[in-house]
This record gives C-alpha cells, structure tokens and sequence, in this order.
C-alpha cells in the first residue's frame, strides 16, 4: 500500500438519517441478525477521546457497494432512510440543478458542482463511503486510529468492526511496532509542525503530516522488537489505568501534562527512547532538523526509484505475529 492508502479520514454520512442510536440499532440487530451486514457501530473523535471505554454511542446504517435493489431488502433500514434522507437529497439535487441552469445559461462553458445531483443518484448510499479503506481495515482485526482535531496526540487501537467517522484518522496497520511509531513524540513533534489548525486545535492532515512524515530506514531485529514492546507495554498499561480509574483517554493524557512523578508518562519516555534509537537519531540534536534530512532523503530515494522503508512493519524482520494482539477499542453490544 502506499502512503495514502494506509491513512484515511473516515465515513462522512452526509445526513443524520443514516445515524441510529445506541439502543435503537441494538433493537433493531435482536430483531434481524442480518442487519448486522449494514448495521455498524459509528466512532467519532470526540468518543475516542471523551467516552469511557472510547465506545461509540451509534449506529450507521452503511450500504456502500449495494444496488437500490439489494439495499431494499434490509426492509426497516432501508425505510428510515428512505423516508429521512431521500427527500433531503432529492431537494438538494433539484435545487442545485436550476443553480447550475441559471450559471450556464450567463456562461455556457462553466464548470458547475453536480456533487448534490450525484449523491441523488446513489441516495440511499453514504455520502462518503470511504469504501477502499474501510474494506482493507476488514481484513484486519485492528487499526490505529486518532481524533483528526485534537490538543494532544493519543492514538488507540480500534476494532475493525467499528466504522470510524471523518472525524477519526484511521491507519491501516495493526502491530505494535507502528502504534509505537505513530504514538511517539518523533511523530507528535511532526505532526505539531507540518499540520493545520482549526480553533486553535491541531488538525492531522494525510498531505501535509503523513504522506511526508519519513519511517525508521534500517531498523534492526532487535530495534524493532525494542519499539514493538515499549509500546505494548504502554498500551496495555494505559488500558488497565483508564479500566481502574474509570477514566477516558483525554482525562488520562490531561493529567500527563501535570508536573510530577507518573507511570504513564515514565513508559511514553521509554517508548520514545525506544523510537529514537530505530531511527538511528541523535537525542542531542534538534529532532525537526533530523527528521526533515530524512524526509529528503527518503524523497530522493523515490524520485530515483529506489527501495525505501514504508510505513508498517519493516520488511525482513521477523516476529510481528508476537506483536499483535486483540486489545482495542471494542463495541460493547
């Protein structure tokens, strides 16, 4: 996969028609097992972040890839979107369509937005499906995934049954060695330099932070394993704390930035430490200056067709089954 196929912003419905609550879609999955096709639990960054347990508190009803027809015989799914969002769209499109009539009709070769026309076409269908993504994460019993917008870097481990929202960065990658690459401060540090921002938050953008942000090159057997453990142990000591204390990840992560001694922090300082020493980085120099070197070389790499590191378990090292697990975000349902 390159780049931007393992990074993706997830589903965007495009009306709350498609979105069902808790107990209704719990309802509605006892009544037909069937619904379960089509029937998802919906994350959103705010959950990730704020819930207990960073469980989702809805369902979606998704028929990416289904004709009218075959979608129609999830009967009561179906009809509540049906009844909800194709009126909604067939105004949007109808309204959209005098619009562009009036543009043609000053200056016939205007290039006009037929977007609300389109999603007419497919109504019963999310507006964006995200459908080659989502289907990849399927495979998967995992990935990682963020909240797009946040103060703080805190990525988790999400079950593959869940479909995240575009408000969540999704990651295609499973292992603990690419948690402890992505939840570093080698990471944060990019992220923090290279995003954009919206009301004073960071926002994680696919162009601008991942697609350039360079990998450990020439990791060896032992660097990767070290990463690889740093970060389980990270992370299956941050699950157990937020069990225990009854505690979201942002309650957690606000109190990692309070002065004084904490568990949490002591095992991120490892996994940094850890991160470090796989990039062959110097903890001496500016991180940004050897982080950006990299990225140049990478990027002359590539412009010269040469082999390069991508994200993910690095190629030729052994052991990546040890490093994965079924610790993540699940749906308790």
């Amino acid at each position: 996969m390159t780049l931007s196929e393992i990074c993706f912003r997830g589903q965007a419905h495009g009306h709350v028609g498609f979105l069902l609550e808790k107990r209704v879609g719990e309802k509605l999955l006892l009544e037909n097992k069937k619904n379960n096709e089509v029937l998802k639990p919906l994350l959103i960054g705010d959950e990730l972040l704020g819930n207990l347990n960073s469980e989702p508190s809805r369902f979606i009803i998704d028929f990416t890839d289904l004709s009218i027809i075959q979608a129609s015989k999830f009967e009561k799914l179906f009809k509540l979107i049906e009844m909800t969002v194709l009126p909604w769209r067939e105004e949007m499109a109808q309204k959209q369509e005098k619009q562009n009539e009036s543009v043609l009709a000053k200056i016939p070769n205007a290039k006009v937005n037929k977007n609300d026309i389109r999603y007419f076409q497919k109504w019963w269908q999310l507006r964006e499906n995200r459908k080659k993504s989502i289907g990849k994460v399927r495979q998967l019993n995992r990935f990682i995934g963020c909240s797009r917008v946040s103060k703080r870097g805190i990525f988790e481990f999400i079950s593959s049954e869940i479909n995240p929202n575009d408000s969540i960065t999704a990651f295609i990658l499973n292992d603990y060695y690419s948690f402890g690459i992505i939840q570093s401060n080698v990471h944060w540090d990019w992220w923090k330099a290279n995003c954009s921002t919206l009301k004073g938050d960071l926002r994680y953008t696919t162009e601008s932070v991942w697609d350039t942000f360079p990998w450990p090159q020439n990791p060896t057997q032992k660097q990767v394993e070290k990463v690889a453990e740093a970060a389980m142990k990270l992370h299956q000591q941050r699950t157990k704390t937020l069990k225990e204390h009854n505690m979201s990840l942002r309650d957690l992560y606000r109190l990692l930035e309070q002065p004084g001694k904490n568990p949490i922090k002591d095992l991120h300082t490892a996994l940094d430490k850890a991160v470090m020493e796989a990039y062959g980085f110097d903890d001496k120099k500016d991180l940004l200056s050897q982080l950006l070197a990299l990225n140049l070389q990478v990027a002359a790499k590539e412009e010269q067709k040469e082999k390069v590191q991508a994200p993910g378990w690095p190629e030729g090292i052994k052991g990546k089954e040890k490093f994965v697990t079924d610790d993540c975000v699940k749906f308790d349902g």
